[in-house]
C-alpha cells in the first residue's frame, strides 16, 4: 500500500503518528509426543487472540498537550474505535500504555500500547441500555452535523447575505415542517406551543444570519421535538420520512435560484426562475449554502428518526392490532420484531450512506459520529425486535371458523377478535378457503 494511501492513524478521534506495529495471531496448537514413538500430532486448540503492540510518536510545539489528551483516551474504560493506517477502521480493546518524554528532544513525545481484539463477552455482567446509547450518540452527530453546517456556511464571506438564500430555504423548510406535523396524531397543547415556536423562528431567521450555527440549532430543534407533539414518538417517523423525501433533490436549489411557486415574481420583469444575481462571489456563496442546507437537513432527519425511534415504548400486547399501517388516528399499533428490524435497517443504511457523504467533502468528525450511531440503532433494533411479537401467515384449505383457526395457531380461541381486527374480515364468523390471514405470535 503507498504511503499516501494509508489512513491517519488515531483512537477514539485522538490522532497521532504511528511508527511500529509488531501483531500476533495464529492458532492455538498443542503439539502431542509419545515415548517410544516417532511420531505424534499438533491438536489445533482455536484461535490465538489476536493483539498488537502499537508504538508511535507525537510531533509539534503542542505535543505535551496531545500526550495528554491521547493518554485521557487510551485510559478510558471499555473498548474503543481505532482508525488503523493499513487495516482500517476497529474497535479494540487497550491493555498496557507507557510513554515517553526525553529533555534531549524537545518537541516529540514517544508512546507504545497493547491492543487486544475487543471481541464479545461470553459471559456479560451487565445490560447495555441500547435505547440511551441511541440517543447519546444522535446527541453527538446532532452536534457535529450543525457544526459543519456552520464551518462551512462561515467560509463564504457573502454566505450570510440576503441574496445568498440561505434564509429563503430555512423558511421553506420551516413551511414544510408545519405541513408534515398538521397531518399526524398530536397532542394540542404542545403542537401549539411548538407551532409558536415555528412562527417565532420565521420572524428571527433574518436575525439568525449573521450567526449560521444558532439558526440550523433553533431549526433543527423544531425538527427534533416533533417526537414531543405527538401521542407516540413512533408516529413521528413519517414526518422525518416526508422531510428527507421532499428535500432529497432540487428543491434547496429550487429555493433560491427560482422555480418554486413562492420565488415567482411578475412585478420585475424576470420570468421565473431565471436567476438574477450574477456576482460571482454571491453565485459561489449561494452554491455552497444549498450544499451545506441539504446536508443539515437531510442528515437532521436521520439523526432525530434514530432519536425518535429510541424513544417509543413499543406495545407488547398482542390483543391490540392495526390493519394498514403503524400510525392513524385513535389507533394503538402493534409493531412486530420483524417490521422494526426493517425500520432499523433501512435507518442504518441511510447513515452509512450520510457517514459516506461526509468522507467525500472532508468532514470526519461528522463520518465518526455517524458510523457510530449507525451501530448504535442496528444494536438497539437487534435487542428489543426479540423482544416484540412476530408476524405470521396462514392460508387455511377449506373455509372454517375465525375461533378455530386462532385456536390452530395460537392456541387460545380468545385470539379470535385479534385476528378480525387485524385483518379486517368481512364475515366474523368464517375465514373463506384460500385467504391469507395474518397473525401476531407474543
Amino acid at each position: 500500500m503507498a504511503f499516501e494511501d494509508r489512513l491517519a492513524a488515531s483512537f477514539r478521534g485522538v490522532k497521532f503518528e504511528l511508527d511500529i506495529v509488531n501483531g500476533t495471531s495464529g492458532r492455538r496448537a498443542i503439539a502431542h509426543s509419545y515415548p517410544k514413538r516417532e511420531s505424534g500430532y499438533a491438536e489445533d486448540n482455536g484461535a490465538v487472540f489476536k493483539q498488537e503492540k502499537i508504538e508511535g510518536k507525537i510531533v509539534g510545539s503542542d505535543y505535551v498537550s496531545r500526550l495528554q489528551t491521547l493518554l485521557v483516551a487510551l485510559n478510558q474504560s471499555g473498548p474503543g474505535e481505532l482508525v488503523h493506517p493499513w487495516f482500517g477502521v476497529i474497535q479494540i480493546q487497550i491493555g498496557n500504555v507507557s510513554h515517553k518524554l526525553d529533555l534531549k528532544e524537545d518537541g516529540v513525545a514517544t508512546f507504545s500500547f497493547d491492543a487486544y481484539n475487543a471481541g464479545e463477552s461470553l459471559f456479560p455482567n451487565a445490560t447495555i441500555d441500547t435505547s440511551e446509547s441511541v440517543k447519546a450518540a444522535a446527541e453527538e452527530a446532532r452536534a457535529a452535523s450543525q457544526a459543519a453546517f456552520s464551518r462551512s456556511v462561515l467560509s463564504y464571506k457573502k454566505a450570510t447575505t440576503e441574496a445568498a438564500g440561505l434564509g429563503d430555504m430555512f423558511d421553506q423548510a420551516l413551511q414544510d415542517f408545519d405541513e408534515f406535523t398538521r397531518s399526524i396524531p398530536s397532542l394540542p397543547s404542545e403542537l401549539k406551543q411548538w407551532t409558536n415556536r415555528l412562527t417565532n423562528l420565521k420572524y428571527s431567521v433574518g436575525n439568525l444570519l449573521a450567526k449560521p450555527g444558532d439558526l440550523a440549532r433553533e431549526g433543527m430543534g423544531l425538527l427534533e421535538d416533533v417526537k414531543g407533539v405527538v401521542t407516540d414518538p413512533i408516529q413521528a417517523l413519517s414526518v422525518y420520512d416526508n422531510v428527507r423525501n421532499r428535500w432529497d433533490g432540487m428543491r434547496a436549489e429550487l429555493t433560491v435560484r427560482g422555480g418554486l411557486g413562492r420565488s415567482i415574481v411578475a412585478s420585475d420583469g424576470f420570468a421565473s426562475g431565471v436567476q438574477t444575481v450574477s456576482d460571482f462571489d454571491t453565485l459561489a456563496a449561494q452554491g455552497n449554502n444549498i450544499s451545506a442546507f441539504n446536508s443539515l437537513l437531510l442528515e437532521g432527519s436521520l439523526i432525530e428518526k434514530a432519536d425518535a425511534l429510541a424513544s417509543s415504548n413499543f406495545n407488547v400486547n398482542t390483543d391490540i392490532n392495526t390493519i394498514d399501517s403503524l400510525t392513524g388516528v385513535g389507533r394503538q399499533a402493534v409493531v412486530t420484531g420483524s417490521q422494526l428490524t426493517t425500520i432499523g435497517n433501512d435507518l442504518a443504511s441511510n447513515l452509512a450512506t450520510a457517514a459516506e457523504a461526509a468522507v467525500e467533502r472532508g468532514d470526519s468528525s461528522t463520518w465518526r459520529t455517524f458510523r457510530a450511531l449507525r451501530i448504535a440503532v442496528l444494536e438497539d433494533t437487534r435487542i428489543r425486535a426479540q423482544q416484540l411479537p412476530n408476524l405470521s401467515t396462514t392460508r387455511p384449505n377449506v373455509t372454517m371458523p375465525v375461533a378455530l383457526l386462532a385456536w390452530q395457531q395460537t392456541g387460545d380461541t380468545e385470539n379470535r377478535a385479534s385476528v378480525i381486527r387485524r385483518n379486517g374480515i368481512s364475515n366474523p364468523s368464517f375465514i373463506p378457503a384460500g385467504q391469507t390471514v395474518e397473525l401476531i405470535n407474543g
